[in-house]
């Protein structure tokens, strides 16, 4: 497992420990079934892995070949669906993720690991734009916006790579890019 890898593992781990840990309280987003059930609160999520076709894919740059589902090679994380693609199977510029989740994005910003949030609105949904406390080389970028009862995501991870990347955008600007084509996949 190479560095790149194992800092988007420790990152993605430690997200879901943080957000697994909280409860909605504040009734901005109301997670898609009661929170006393979590599996089916989960089981109820929007499932991006068989929402977003691969025609869609395709128009947003990454490959769909590279599809996995898993949070950092766990499968099932409770309160968490994910579905993530490279640009590219060998020596990929990013990963694009794509994240439903019973968490809220109030609970986002109270997580100290989670700065820089600027409110956006991409394709005329209204969401946020963050970024990890612990990404000192801007390669990780987050949108997150209200959807139907739960939080939809989309995250950008760059490639670790000690050669330059084919692709030199920034996070940000490809997450926003791929916004545009996504969000009106999303349920309302």
């Amino acid at each position: 497992m190479g560095r790149r890898t194992t800092a988007a593992v420790a990152v993605l781990a430690g997200a879901l420990v943080v957000a697994t840990g909280c409860g909605s309280t504040n009734g901005e987003t109301a997670p898609p079934s009661s929170t006393s059930d979590k599996t089916a609160a989960t089981a109820a999520l929007w499932d991006p892995c068989t929402q977003i076709t691969n025609e869609t894919l395709r128009q947003v740059g990454v490959d769909p070949s590279t599809r996995s589902d898993t949070i950092a090679g766990v499968e099932k994380v409770e309160g968490w669906k994910l579905c993530s693609w490279k640009d590219k199977p060998t020596r990929s510029n990013y990963s694009l993720g794509v994240w439903s989740t019973t968490h809220t994005i109030d609970e986002s910003k109270k997580d100290a690991n989670n700065i820089d949030f600027t409110d956006v609105s991409i394709a005329g949904r209204d969401g946020v734009q963050f970024r990890r406390a612990d990404d000192r080389n801007d390669e990780v970028c987050y949108l997150s916006f209200p959807s139907n009862r739960q939080t939809i995501e989309i995250s950008i991870y760059k490639s670790f790579s000690t050669k330059k990347l084919e692709d030199d955008r920034g996070p940000c600007v490809i997450a926003a890019v791929a916004a545009e084509i996504l969000v009106p996949t999303f349920p309302k």
